[in-house]
């Protein structure tokens, strides 16, 4: 028998309820089973402790004299206490394999409903080339909401390849930071062997082999610079294109410093305080690239629920029937 259009949109707006239904008991599931989990740990510890008070008046070599010599009521109310840590315990147990039981039950329910969105999806495809095809009076409204959810969904790729430029700036001034560090190392090695070389005589070979070891680390600090510097300017490329091409409005961009405060500069590293001086510049630097990057990232949470309240809209129209989801 051929399932008519409206039988499979209700099949897919049934299902599409209940994913949304498993997703957010599975997300409360977790969440319970986490606190319990730590709850558990805790009366793990509790049970311990009132096991070895317990064990310490009632047993061992000199348990018999504790007995004597203690209250009369002491072991008996520590017996009581352990006793109920036990039970805590046990109870917590419980409740952490019912929940388990429970997530398992849903993981089921959930794997039965993976694919309702994209079917739900694709019946209103159906639907609204049906629609167009009537003369529905939504058309044009049809229309205007499939021109926005184009626009975010360019704007959310713009921001992707900014936010992915910017992790790599953040990645690439994490490592001039770590050759910094190197060079700090160097300098100070160059220094000192210097020092011995003058103090003690030592051959003019050994200064010279320290030399080149500092030139060696100062090159692979040049390097870093040369390559946080590409990962700079293509993540300020990626920020224009989000403020002007992608027309997306509002995205507040930390300005970033001038290019020509960050041109690596024929320097000849020999002294701590030049590499300092480099290093709270990076820092600087890596402190803006994280905040633009993150700020990028609020607005793609924004454009995000734009979308999903497009999505809405349509189905709205699409699918009169439709309780929200």
């Amino acid at each position: 028998m051929t399932t008519s259009l409206d039988e499979r949109l209700a099949v897919a707006r049934a299902a599409t309820k209940e994913r949304a239904w498993v997703t957010q008991r599975i997300a409360d599931a977790r969440a319970d089973r986490e606190r319990i989990a730590a709850q558990l740990v805790v009366s793990a510890e509790l049970l311990a402790s009132e096991k070895a008070d317990v064990d310490r008046l009632a047993s061992g070599v000199g348990g018999f004299f504790r007995r004597v010599v203690t209250s009369r009521g002491e072991l008996p109310r520590e017996q009581q206490e352990l006793a109920a840590a036990r039970l805590q315990h046990e109870a917590l147990t419980d409740e952490l394999e019912a929940i388990d039981v429970d997530l398992a039950q849903l993981a089921t329910r959930a794997a039965a409903v993976k694919d309702a969105d994209a079917q739900y999806q694709q019946a209103l495809v159906e639907v609204e080339a049906k629609v167009k095809q009537g003369g529905s009076p939504h058309t044009e409204q049809l229309a205007d909401l499939a021109q926005v959810d184009g626009q975010l969904r360019a704007a959310r790729r713009e921001l992707a390849e900014a936010v992915a430029a910017g992790r790599a700036a953040h990645d690439a001034l994490m490592a001039v930071q770590q050759a910094l560090t190197s060079s700090r190392r160097a300098s100070y090695a160059s220094d000192l062997g210097s020092s011995f070389a003058s103090d003690l005589g030592a051959d003019l070979v050994t200064a010279t082999a320290v030399d080149l070891s500092e030139h060696v680390v100062h090159d692979g600090l040049r390097a870093q610079l040369a390559a946080a510097q590409r990962a700079m300017a293509t993540f300020q490329r990626e920020c224009r294109d989000v403020a002007n091409d992608a027309g997306i409005d509002g995205v507040d961009v930390t300005p970033l410093p001038g290019l020509a405060a960050f041109v690596v500069r024929d320097l000849l590293w020999t002294t701590a305080h030049v590499i300092d001086d480099v290093g709270a510049e990076v820092e600087m630097l890596s402190s803006y690239v994280a905040t633009t990057t993150m700020e990028l990232r609020g607005r793609d949470r924004e454009l995000e629920s734009g979308l999903a309240d497009v999505v809405a809209q349509r189905a709205a129209i699409l699918d009169p029937s439709r309780e929200r989801l």
